[in-house]
């Protein structure tokens, strides 16, 4: 792990601010307590990264998941973020300085941005008001699998109670989208609903 990675979770201020960018939210708010539980709940995300290779967060927010996945990962991840929120893509530039534009919002590919088509993975954490029951729900899981490469794998994140996240996988499996893998997060909440994208 980097040094400035390391140095983040002893500032306070600097830890509630990724945090909260990311949507993550603990009151009362303890430094230690919020980056053990951050660990805890997301780098469990690694075990579907099983490559080197690109990697899109949909609805990347302020990016930390992903330089979080970067400096926790043994393979080396090239990050790439989309969000409707310019403040929070505009963090995210901050946070990677160096792929700064690899963070955009969806109107900027709209104008024209060059933007990749195709990523090995595919990160989605799932937004907890989507259960797959309506339409467009469906429509952007079929448009995320098929920006994802051949060989690759389309990740969606769950971090409901373990009965609703399994209750939704059921609901995809008879929409007829079942999952290649699930993986349940071994230290807590969440599951990886994963997508094998067929080579041939």
């Amino acid at each position: 792990m980097s040094n400035e990675f390391e140095s983040w979770k002893n500032d306070d201020n600097k830890v509630r601010e990724l945090l909260e960018g990311s949507h993550v939210f603990t009151e009362p708010f303890d430094k230690n307590v919020a980056w053990k539980g951050w660990e805890k709940g997301r780098r469990f995300i690694l075990l579907a990264i099983n490559k080197d290779g690109s990697i899109l967060d949909y609805g990347c927010a302020n990016g930390f998941l992903l330089r979080s996945l970067q400096e926790w990962s043994e393979h080396k991840l090239e990050p790439y973020g989309l969000d409707i929120d310019e403040k929070a893509i505009a963090k995210a530039k901050e946070l990677f300085q160096s792929n700064a534009d690899h963070f955009v919002t969806p109107e900027e590919i709209q104008k024209g941005k060059d933007f990749p088509k195709y990523f090995d993975f595919v990160y989605w954490n799932v937004w907890d008001n989507w259960k797959f029951e309506r339409p467009e729900e469906t429509d952007l899981l079929k448009k995320l699998q098929t920006v994802t490469k051949r060989g690759g794998r389309l990740i969606l994140g769950f971090y409901d109670t373990r009965g609703e996240n399994l209750k939704r996988n059921e609901q995809l499996k008879q929409l007829g989208f079942a999952p290649d893998e699930i993986i349940e997060n071994p230290n807590g909440e969440g599951m990886l609903v994963i997508f094998n994208q067929s080579i041939s």
